[in-house]
């Protein structure tokens, strides 16, 4: 029997989007009979820490870069095959898959937009690159947009991005940024565990989630959500689907590949949670008209159903979106549709003609040509979007 490649996965198990990562990969792995796939601990605290000499015989690594730092001069002194995944920059001679933190950052700006926050502001880590990526681009697009989002980077010995035994200090500076914003204002926060802690500060001093404040994170983790006693909105990324496709370069190189392409993966969509379950605005009719048209923008919404579960009529309804949101009812409608679209095309469960089917639009054609129109981009485009 040919002996098996030995893999490693070597990361932070108890960190939960290196964990998801690692599903990915075993998901890819369980499908290769030459593989023996061996998820490591690298930052694990116990005496069997993993070692450089323990990684002389294998085969291919799969790593985050910190897993790797923590090895010292391994990574300089070996020719094993490596893909490094969550990558916040490129290296030389080895591919990574990294997550969209520009797409991450224009999707948190556009959630707070929709929902009408008429401030922005962006919480994260001056200390980690992947934090101020995406702070950039949610400011950039926030400005675009026309709002100016107010940017407060804090160092990690002031805002931990994990979790950490500092809490006096971090209270203390959370609740005097909660405090100088304007209300209402919708938070993006670096990821779940500062949203976690955002929202904290912002509930001891008072302040109404989500209508005075609104909070965003990042990684759709289930611990934070339990941690901040209130259910946080959050980015979903692909996680796994980052573990597959490093695996997948992995297996290229294993195969003798020579240029393996570096590849960036943009994130799903918003889980909507309360953190932000609400449309901001001084007028009861149109906040009606969206939480309907978002409760069924799945399916087709016909302008003259809305206005009658509204008690209203087409031409009212339309001078309130007209005044508030700058823009027409169908106009709105077909927005948030095609938003809807967006995230059943990025989850890649669908091909065009179902998601078509299951956003109620008559044709793919159709569909088609309105979400080009709109977006800039087609449908097949999105749904394997990776660059």
């Amino acid at each position: 029997m040919p002996k098996k490649l030995h893999v490693v996965f070597l990361a932070d198990l108890q960190n939960h989007s290196e964990r998801e990562v690692c599903m990915g990969a075993a998901e890819y792995a369980a499908e290769r009979a030459d593989w023996s796939f061996d998820p490591w601990a690298s930052m694990d605290s116990r005496s069997d820490k993993v070692s450089s000499e323990d990684l002389l015989g294998v085969d291919g690594i799969l790593a985050t870069e910190p897993g790797l730092r923590a090895l010292g001069m391994f990574r300089f002194r070996t020719r094993t095959p490596r893909i490094y995944f969550l990558a916040d920059r490129q290296h030389r001679g080895a591919p990574y898959v990294s997550l969209d933190e520009v797409a991450t950052g224009e999707m948190a700006a556009e959630h707070l937009l929709t929902r009408g926050y008429p401030e922005l502001a962006f919480v994260g880590s001056s200390s980690m690159l992947w934090s101020q990526m995406r702070g950039r681009a949610f400011a950039a697009h926030g400005k675009k947009a026309g709002v100016l989002a107010r940017k407060f980077e804090l160092p990690l010995d002031q805002l931990p991005v994990f979790w950490s035994p500092r809490a006096a200090k971090r209270q203390h500076d959370l609740e005097q940024i909660v405090t100088a914003l304007r209300k209402p204002c919708g938070i993006f926060a670096a990821n779940d565990v500062i949203a976690c802690f955002v929202l904290q500060a912002a509930r001891e001093k008072g302040y109404r989630v989500p209508e005075d404040i609104g909070v965003l994170g990042v990684d759709d983790d289930p611990v934070p959500n339990a941690a901040a006693g209130l259910s946080i909105s959050s980015i979903h990324p692909p996680f796994r689907e980052v573990g597959l496709r490093a695996a997948e370069l992995l297996g290229d190189l294993l195969k003798g590949a020579k240029n393996c392409s570096h590849v960036r993966i943009a994130p799903v969509r918003v889980v909507v949670r309360t953190s932000t379950d609400v449309f901001v605005t001084n007028d009861p009719l149109l906040s009606k008209a969206q939480r309907y048209i978002e409760e069924r923008r799945q399916g087709r919404i016909l302008v003259g159903e809305l206005t009658r579960a509204l008690g209203t009529n087409a031409v009212t309804l339309g001078k309130h979106f007209q005044r508030t949101l700058d823009v027409g009812i169908r106009e709105y409608i077909e927005k948030r549709r095609l938003e809807y679209a967006t995230v059943q095309l990025r989850l890649g469960k669908m091909n065009v003609d179902e998601v078509t089917d299951a956003c109620g639009f008559s044709s793919a054609s159709y569909f088609s040509r309105v979400y080009k129109r709109v977006t800039g981009n087609s449908p097949g485009r999105v749904r394997g979007r990776t660059s």
